[in-house]
């Protein structure tokens, strides 16, 4: 039986669709104004890629309305031109072991986030020869971004960073649906945050990763098919 972290990794977080498509483009020089069909989890400070340049969003407005500038030796973006998004880091274990490999990533928060998180504790209930169904697996995943706490208010957060990280939540749910070693799934938890933290009893939030991070948590339980592995 495949281990639940190899198969989120293989079967969902690789199969993360990562392309955008342009609805409508414009320019003023190199400052550009771009509509996409579904932002997914663009953010300000992370980048659009047409194949060999990196555009660096500056902006997104309340309609989701990005403006981008145009990098030296690019062409300019058009309708209905197909764009790649960050993929997303993606970690499992313990807060201690994340923590860990995440201080040993690089320093620039652009190269290592968002981040997804699958928690170390699962909890899997197994079925036997008549059912279909290998297992169904009981996951927490978070998804996480930089919220950069000197620059925003408590709104900024949510429309900055929550609101991407509502997109890959939402991605990583159509990447499961659409796979058929998972059976459909109807229902899920999720839970927005704007601090991802602990709070004591005089209010003090304490970051949970050595990072200021927001974004969302997500439980899930997984319908595993059951898979001709054998190869005797």
């Amino acid at each position: 039986m495949k281990d639940i972290f190899d198969i989120v990794q293989d079967e969902i977080i690789d199969k993360l669709d990562l392309t955008v498509k342009v609805v409508s483009v414009s320019n003023i020089g190199n400052t550009f104004t771009i509509e996409l069909c579904n932002n997914k989890w663009v953010r300000p400070n992370q980048y659009l890629n047409d194949g060999t340049h990196n555009w660096l969003i500056t902006a997104i407005n309340s309609v989701g309305i990005i403006t981008a500038t145009k990098p030296s030796g690019a062409t300019n973006i058009t309708k209905r031109q197909t764009l790649t998004i960050k993929a997303p880091t993606f970690m499992s274990g313990t807060k201690l072991a994340v923590n860990s490999e995440w201080l040993s990533l690089t320093n620039d928060m652009r190269n290592k986030l968002p981040l997804i998180w699958l928690l170390e504790s699962v909890d899997e209930q197994e079925f036997g020869v008549k059912s279909s169904i290998e297992r169904k697996s009981k996951i927490r995943v978070l998804f996480l971004d930089d919220n950069n706490p000197k620059q925003y208010l408590i709104k900024d957060y949510r429309k900055n960073v929550v609101s991407p990280m509502l997109g890959l939540k939402d991605s990583f749910v159509d990447a499961i649906n659409k796979n058929l070693i998972f059976d459909y799934i109807e229902s899920w938890n999720s839970k927005p945050f704007t601090r991802f933290g602990t709070e004591n009893e005089n209010g003090y939030l304490k970051n949970i990763l050595d990072a200021d991070l927001s974004g969302v948590q997500l439980d899930i339980t997984l319908p595993i098919y059951k898979r001709k592995e054998c190869k005797c």
